[in-house]
C-alpha cells in the first residue's frame, strides 16, 4: 500500500511537471521589424500627406469662409429690409406680414447655407505619423552609468 502511494505520487507530480514545464518555441520566421529606412520612407510620405491635408483644410477653410460671408449677407439684407419696411408700416397685419417675410429670408439663408455646406463633404483625414523603430540596447555592461563594475 505505501509503494502504491508512493508510485501514485511520483506519477502525479510527473504529469505536472511535465504539463508546466513546456517549453517555448520561437516563430521560425519572425515578422520584420521597421529598419530605419522603411521609417525614413514612411515619414517623406507623411509629410507629402500632411502638406495635402493642410491645402485640402486651407481650401475647406476658405469655401466656409465664403459661404458664412454669403449667409450673413443675406440675413442683413433681410434684417434690414425688414426695417425699412417696419418704418412705413402701419397696421398690425403689415407689421406681422414684414416679420413673416424676415423670419421665411433667414431660413431660406440658413437652408442655403446647410446645403452648402454639406455640399463640401466631410472633412479631410489626417494622415497618421509613422511610428519610429526602437532601437537595441547594448548588451554590455560596460556603457551603465552610475554602477561600480566588481
Amino acid at each position: 500500500m505505501r509503494m502504491s502511494r508512493r508510485y501514485t505520487a511520483v506519477a502525479l507530480s510527473t504529469a505536472l511537471f511535465s504539463l508546466c514545464g513546456s517549453t517555448a518555441f520561437a516563430d521560425p520566421s519572425p515578422s520584420p521589424s521597421p529598419t530605419f529606412d522603411s521609417y525614413k520612407a514612411a515619414q517623406e510620405q507623411y509629410k507629402k500627406d500632411r502638406d495635402a491635408f493642410m491645402a485640402a483644410m486651407r481650401e475647406r477653410e476658405s469655401k466656409m469662409r465664403d459661404i458664412n460671408t454669403l449667409f450673413k449677407a443675406a440675413v442683413d439684407k433681410a434684417t434690414s429690409d425688414a426695417r425699412t419696411a417696419m418704418s412705413n408700416a402701419a397696421t398690425p397685419e403689415q407689421k406681422n406680414a414684414i416679420t413673416t417675410a424676415r423670419r421665411m429670408a433667414v431660413a431660406a439663408a440658413v437652408v442655403a447655407r446647410e446645403s452648402a455646406i454639406s455640399a463640401l463633404g466631410p472633412l479631410p483625414t489626417p494622415p497618421i505619423e509613422p511610428v519610429r523603430p526602437m532601437k537595441m540596447a547594448p548588451q554590455s555592461n560596460e556603457n551603465q552609468k552610475g554602477k561600480l563594475k566588481r
